[in-house]
């Protein structure tokens, strides 16, 4: 746009034609100032909406911006300078039209050589519309003084009635002629096109002479009354403008009345602040698509208009200055997160990271919203890292379940044929063979997760019933199950979690059983008197040898137990 205003106006100075070009200067400098103003407000509402303040705000022209100016002043400068040469000009030709006229008039005064007087007259008129043109505010009396010192010749002339008539029917014509073009502008759409072309008919109508006097009242009548209908017809154009703007600045006033509303109760969240400023934005807009007002009152209702808005971005800013002051403390809560969880993507733990992962997760949900802007670049950082874990554990339980698909088909026919073996009779036989299964059921990798649970149980709950039928002591076969069972807990989790809370579990129960033995001896205590066979010594001692055996039992369980969980967690 303003490349194509410095083109036209640069075409207008080099042609240097200033006699038509002043309205369409004059819009192009409406058009520019439009456009420097829509350019303004833009630049001052980016300004406020990054947090600056509307008295702070000052605009800087673009290299276009000053090469406009330079060619409006370049302009205006070389039209101040015509006009003077202008005005120069019309003096001169008023003088000399002021001397046709006096010449003009002595003509009236000669009663001879009438064709000579005729001659000289026409010399006269040629050169009346040689003079040039003169200044408007003279303009009309000066061809005024023409017209009548014209009539005056003619009407002083009686040996030239005749041709006098015929010059009257002429002009009849002329003017009769000017009479229907000035009608004719009735029809026209374009008020500046009526404008300019009713001054071209007076101008015409002014210079074609004088008619019969019987034709001129009539003639006359016609012209005023074409007059009068070309002025209505433009005052009720300016009129109905004038109606718009009226109505154009009553609509401006309800737009800054409803701004100046939004200031009365100002919202007390951002969902309000959307809200309002949502609101603001349309009324700027509407207030963009109406037309010009009253130029006095239309600036007075800019101003308050603009100060609403202004003051409601102020508001709005002071507002998010405290929201971001406490969102700087949620970012760096919400950072931290991030880097947990970007610490733990690449880990294999998956159990155990799992665990942690979720518990980021939850700790994230629990901590407000960061606002609009930092949120999603920080939950993109989060999830993100979230999601690599979580893809590589389902990626690393996929492959693995691939994998262990064939296991399961030779594991289950282990399985039917370990159902269907039985014991020999001979004790080191049968714990060889039980071995050699055991063996072949490790051997090999892992089970599918939905299998490995029921075929392990399986396996194991039938080692436990043919070792239950082997003829063994009862404190080998308590360790023998064990072991089954510690194996069976460390082929289910490989994390190691269920073996550490059956080591926790063994362990307490040693703890027990060893405070329990202290009681007892302690109670030993009340019976140094009494005779070697009171019964309820003899109890005590029985449940302190008992309770020695479990304590012996059961720490050669923590021992195969940690053994265990030490392999695991290794």
């Amino acid at each position: 746009m303003k490349t194509e205003l410095i083109e036209k106006l640069e075409a207008f100075i080099k042609t240097a034609d200033f006699s038509g070009t002043a309205a369409e200067i004059r819009a192009l400098q409406n058009t520019y100032d439009a456009l420097l103003i829509k350019e303004t407000e833009a630049a001052r509402q980016a300004f406020m909406n990054d947090g600056g303040v509307s008295r702070d705000f000052h605009f800087q022209k673009d290299e276009a911006d000053l090469k406009l100016e330079e060619l409006f002043k370049s302009y205006r400068e070389l039209k101040k300078a015509n006009d003077k040469k202008v005005l120069l000009e019309q003096l001169k030709h008023q003088e000399a039209k002021h001397e046709i006229v006096e010449k003009i008039k002595a003509l009236s005064n000669i009663q001879s050589q009438p064709g000579k007087a005729l001659k000289t007259l026409k010399d006269l008129q040629a050169q009346w519309g040689q003079a040039g043109a003169v200044s408007s505010h003279v303009y009309k009396d000066l061809q005024n003084e023409y017209s009548k010192a014209i009539e005056t010749f003619y009407y002083s002339l009686d040996i030239y009635k005749v041709l006098q008539e015929l010059d009257f029917k002429k002009n009849l014509e002329l003017k009769t002629e000017i009479v229907q073009k000035l009608q004719a502008l009735a029809a026209l759409s374009s008020i500046k096109e009526i404008e300019r072309l009713i001054k071209v008919y007076r101008d015409e109508w002014e210079d074609v002479g004088p008619v019969q006097n019987d034709k001129w009242d009539e003639l006359k009548t016609q012209w005023r009354a074409g007059l009068d209908e070309i002025y209505s017809k433009l005052k009720a154009h300016y009129q109905t403008v004038e109606e718009q703007k009226a109505k154009n600045l009553s609509q401006k006033q309800a737009l800054l009345e409803k701004a100046q509303s939004l200031l009365q109760e100002l919202p007390a969240d951002e969902d309000g602040w959307k809200k309002s400023t949502d609101q603001l934005l349309a009324l700027q807009k509407e207030w963009k698509s109406t037309g010009f007002s009253q130029k006095g009152k239309a600036e007075e209702s800019w101003t308050g208009f603009r100060e609403a808005c202004d003051r409601f971005f102020e508001a709005k800013n002071a507002f998010y200055s405290v929201i971001k002051e406490a969102r700087s403390g949620l970012r760096k809560q919400k950072q931290d997160l991030i880097d947990q969880a970007e610490a733990l993507k690449a880990s294999t733990q998956w159990k155990e990271t799992s665990d942690k992962m979720i518990r980021l997760q939850a700790d994230w949900k629990k901590i407000p919203s960061a606002g609009m802007h930092e949120e999603p670049r920080l939950f993109h950082r989060f999830r993100k890292a979230c999601n690599h874990f979580f893809d590589s554990k389902k990626k690393h339980f996929e492959d693995q379940d691939a994998a262990s698909a064939n296991e399961l088909k030779g594991k289950e026919e282990l399985l039917v044929n370990f159902q269907s073996q039985l014991l020999s009779g001979e004790p080191e036989k049968d714990k060889s063979m039980l071995q050699q299964y055991r063996a072949d059921w490790i051997a090999g990798g892992p089970l599918p997760a939905k299998d490995r649970k029921r075929l392990n149980d399986l396996f194991y709950a039938h080692m436990d019933q043919l070792y239950s039928k082997m003829n063994m002591n009862e404190s080998e076969l308590s360790l023998l199950l064990y072991a089954n069972k510690l194996e069976r807990l460390e082929r289910e989790d490989s994390t190691g979690g269920l073996l550490q809370k059956e080591y926790d579990h063994i362990r307490k129960q040693a703890e027990q059983i060893h405070l329990d033995i202290l009681k007892y001896e302690n109670n030993l205590g009340f019976f140094k008197t009494a005779k070697g066979d009171n019964p309820l010594l003899s109890e005590i001692k029985n449940k302190i040898s008992s309770e020695k055996e479990r304590h012996t039992q059961i720490k050669a369980k923590q021992k195969l137990v940690r053994e265990v969980l030490n392999r695991v967690v290794a």
